[in-house]
């Protein structure tokens, strides 16, 4: 699948639709790649980087809708190495620059050890999260602005500290991805480029139709956490946001939980 700019599909936030060339230097707008950004964490980040005066690129397997002028939707898979740095491309063609990136597209969902088949769906699975993400630094480090803030942030999930029964291939992935970060801030660190890891816990999702099961799922869980709810993915965003920006100068190869304490406790939540 060759990645191609999308067409514009609806205007749903309140942001800065100036465009770009628009913009004097003295208010130069800094640039972001997003990857995965039709996912509910994806569509995010996008509306928090363009609130926050960020250019985005979003890059998805489906178009996403457009927030105005300053975002730019292109459809491809990240996981395919010239369809990663094409999304580079689009992005360096449009607004002259790149200065962050985050890396946000995965799958999920394996199952247990015991269920036929299930190694070829590991192996898929490792391949596409893994790649995804080394790709897509490979690319933003080639295409990153020598005089940006130079930032890249993946998200590897709280599935990467903690473990779940049957979902082994999903959290080997994300446990790799976290290595994988800090190896990548060892190797570019001298080059100003900072490379961070967001693990995100579990987000609330508004589906719109009160499905019981959803509802009852989310209360249970909470009761592992110790700030007693869900995310929200505004939340994570926040927080990503933040390692993109020069606030975080001196922060790389970390990996910052965002999970209301979860990854904290031993279990016991009083």
């Amino acid at each position: 699948m060759a990645l191609e700019v999308a067409s514009p599909v609806e205007l749903t936030e309140d942001v800065d639709t100036r465009p770009v060339a628009a913009l004097t230097d003295e208010t130069r707008t800094p640039v972001a790649l997003v990857t995965g950004a039709g996912s509910i964490i994806g569509r995010a980040v996008v509306a928090r980087l363009l609130l926050n005066g960020y250019a985005v690129a979003g890059v998805d397997v489906q178009a996403t809708p457009t927030l105005g002028e300053r975002h730019l939707v292109l459809v491809g898979d990240v996981g395919v190495e010239t369809e990663s740095d094409n999304a580079v491309t689009q992005a360096l063609d449009t607004f002259g620059r790149l200065d962050a990136a985050v890396l946000h597209a995965d799958i999920g969902g394996s199952r247990s050890l015991r269920v036929p088949g299930t190694m070829a769906e590991g192996e898929r699975l490792l391949a596409r999260n893994l790649n995804s993400i080394a790709l897509g630094i490979q690319s933003a480090v080639n295409g990153l602005s020598l005089d940006g803030h130079r930032s890249i942030v993946a998200t590897a999930s709280v599935a990467g500290l903690l473990a779940d029964p049957g979902n082994w291939a999903y959290h080997a992935s994300k446990i790799a991805m976290i290595d994988l970060v800090r190896s990548s801030a060892l190797t570019y660190a001298a080059r100003g480029i900072r490379v961070n890891n967001v693990a995100s816990g579990l987000v609330r999702v508004d589906t719109g139709d009160g499905n019981p099961a959803d509802q009852s799922f989310g209360r249970d869980f909470s009761r592992r956490i110790p700030l007693c709810r869900l995310g929200e993915p505004a939340e994570i965003a926040q927080v990503i946001a933040f390692l993109l920006s020069p606030a975080a100068s001196y922060v790389t190869g970390t990996t910052l939980a965002a999970d209301g304490g979860l990854t904290a406790s031993a279990g016991l939540v009083f």
